[in-house]
């Protein structure tokens, strides 16, 4: 079987307790598995999160033979409707894990027995009468259905609660910090005990409460829910409940192959586990056995995270730096080997090119970004393919269609395993996915996560220097040329000419200005509109442009005013050049159509100049020549006929 798996976070022990159940069954099935996830635990209603959101709008889910659906993992609502309402629409079986939706199989752990049972044994078994209650996020249907199993218990006790007796933090270790200053700022009487949504955040409670010299659990006692490792180690042992997560990936695929066995809307209730240690009172039934397996999984873990932590420090400054793409890309393939897993790719999306128009001040300065996607490419590019470990000589970067999902070095997905497809993205700017295979550990130690947020970030930055870089090329465009027409302005004609001028007055050669004055712009203008005058403008200039024979240099001197400067020119070069001219616009004239001739006065002048400045004289006394052909031809054109 091809299965999918939507879950929003991996960051929590629970949840990785989850995907190591799911990896064991499907090595055991032999099925080939696409697990979709974000990089971290959020809410996806700013740009972040839609860029991590982003990754659940890669598969067709009509393409799997099942889905398991992590639904409490997604704390934004909208994301997680659209989800049931593809998972409906693909018709796939699935099984929904953790929050109950009536279309699907369910499989849950009874989120308020587990709380129901916490609370009753403080009650029962250490007479505890006040109780404050330290939830997860607020969303979350994990911390609404605690709350209901905690309120039951207090009721069934008749005890009273008070509003102010509740927080709620975000499930990770610096909610319990936050937590404990909050409680002990009431103005009441310490509680008897709280009680914790989760292991993680009781673990933060308990630091703080004793660092505060409250004592525990003398003064307060402190209760969690997940069993995860970190309380299985911790002093004092941490009195919670277990939810059975591992056991849940394994029912999920196990499921998922029996699918025909159930039917829409039944729960799977997995059975609840308390945990009794120190931290409620009582001596822990496990109080002297050591959990080798837990210990040592966690020293190796702390070996690693070092290890990661290094990594980290390198790549960063490694690939900040990075100016080039194809270099950045060969830096990512260098550190992705580093992570030695079995198989890893970069797939990125395929954008055709977009000309950033920088021609308006204003934009240029804002930096206004015109490639901001959010969605995929139908076509993706493969460019960087670790197989083992390493990088096979003479790879290519292969280009292969998104509904495929796998590279074509992937070949599809070895059966019996897991392939974790995490977003690559700055904000909501979609770069593309990364693909790890069956190394699901580099998932849990943070490895892969951490290698994806800083090649988001790295590609972004080459991104960004590159359009610097364009934007600082057309700032310099802009200073030298004529955004309309594209010959030099004043500033670039001046710039320009100066080396010719230089060299002509050593070599005492003669320089010519050319002058030219559009003729009826003005009535053009006034009776097409200035979209029209602006063309006839650009054909002039096109015009100019091909009359250049001997590196000439032109500008555009003023709203329908054109100079063209040349050095070595006589009066036969001069009058040649002029000609070219005037066979341009009567070309024009003849095949344009327009309702109105193009026509300009011409006038030049010829000297031999003494020093540079005397540039402006020279092009003053070719404007004189050309108004006396304007006059000229004015008059011809007034004189009365006979």
């Amino acid at each position: 079987m091809r299965i999918a798996v939507l879950i929003c976070s991996l960051v929590f022990d629970s949840q990785k307790a989850f995907m190591k159940g799911i990896e064991r069954r499907i090595r055991d099935w032999g099925d080939i598995c696409s697990v979709f996830c974000c990089h971290v635990n959020i809410a996806g209603t700013d740009k972040y999160g839609k860029g991590e959101y982003s990754i659940f709008d890669l598969p067709d889910l009509s393409k799997f033979d099942g889905v398991v659906f992590v639904r409490n993992t997604f704390q934004n609502s909208e994301a997680e409707a659209c989800l049931v309402n593809r998972i409906l629409s693909a018709g796939t079986p699935c099984v929904c894990v953790d929050s109950y939706t009536p279309e699907f199989v369910n499989i849950m752990s009874d989120e308020r027995g587990l709380m129901e049972e916490v609370t009753k044994h403080l009650i029962e078994v250490h007479d505890c009468k006040k109780i404050y209650f330290l939830g997860g996020q607020t969303a979350s249907s994990d911390t609404a259905l605690r709350f209901e199993g905690f309120k039951t218990a207090l009721k069934n006790a008749d005890l009273e609660f008070k509003d102010t007796w509740r927080i709620d933090g975000n499930f990770e270790y610096s909610s319990g910090v936050e937590a404990a200053d909050y409680f002990l700022n009431l103005e009441e009487t310490y509680p008897d005990a709280i009680v914790c949504c989760n292991d993680e955040m009781a673990i933060g409670l308990v630091v703080e409460l004793k660092r505060r010299g409250i004592k525990i659990p003398r003064e307060i006692k402190v209760t969690g829910i997940d069993f995860d490792s970190v309380s299985r180690v911790y002093t004092p042992r941490l009195t919670t409940a277990k939810r059975q997560q591992y056991q849940k990936g394994v029912n999920s695929i196990n499921t998922l192959h029996e699918f025909s066995e159930h039917h829409a809307g039944e729960t799977l209730t997995l059975p609840i586990s308390l945990y009794i240690g120190e931290t409620c009172g009582c001596k822990g039934i496990d109080e002297n056995k050591n959990d080798m397996t837990t210990t040592n999984a966690l020293a190796i873990d702390r070996y690693m995270q070092s290890e990661l932590t290094q990594t980290v420090k390198r790549m960063t400054a490694d690939l900040m730096g990075r100016r080039d793409y194809y270099a950045l890309l060969d830096e990512l393939t260098e550190y992705g080997c580093r992570l030695k897993a079995d198989e890893l790719y970069l797939c990125m999306n395929v954008r055709p090119d977009v000309l950033i128009d920088y021609s308006d001040y204003a934009k240029a300065l804002m930096l206004i970004d015109r490639d901001n996607q959010e969605d995929y490419s139908d076509e993706l590019i493969c460019n960087v393919a670790i197989l083992n470990g390493v990088s096979p000589e003479n790879a290519e970067r292969e280009y292969f269609e998104k509904k495929n999902l796998f590279p074509p070095a992937a070949n599809g997905g070895k059966p019996g395993g897991t392939y974790y497809f995490l977003p690559i993205h700055y904000m909501n700017r979609n770069f593309g996915y990364a693909i790890l295979g069956t190394s699901g550990e580099l998932i849990r130690n943070d490895f892969f996560p951490n290698w994806c947020t800083i090649t988001s970030n790295a590609l972004e930055n080459s991104r960004k220097r590159t359009v610097m870089e364009q934007m600082i090329a057309a700032l310099d465009r802009m200073w030298i040329y004529d955004t309309l027409t594209g010959i030099y302005n004043r500033a670039g004609f001046f710039k320009l000419s100066e080396p010719i001028i230089t060299e002509a007055i050593k070599k005492k050669i003669p320089v010519c200005v050319i002058f030219m004055d559009v003729d009826g712009l003005k009535e053009v203008n006034d009776a097409y509109g200035h979209d029209e005058g602006d063309a006839l403008i650009k054909t002039i200039s096109e015009i100019l442009k091909d009359t250049k024979r001997h590196g000439e240099v032109m500008m555009r001197y003023g709203g329908d005013e054109f100079v063209l400067m040349a050095a070595g020119y006589d009066d036969e070069a001069a009058e040649n050049c002029v000609a070219r001219i005037e066979a341009g616009m009567q070309k024009f004239n003849e095949t344009s159509n327009k309702p109105y001739p193009l026509e300009a006065s011409i006038g030049y002048c010829i000297t031999t100049l003494s020093a540079p400045e005397e540039l402006n004289a020279l092009i003053d006394d070719a404007d004189h020549e050309m108004y006396k052909k304007k006059y000229v031809k004015k008059a011809l054109r007034n004189k009365p006929v006979r």
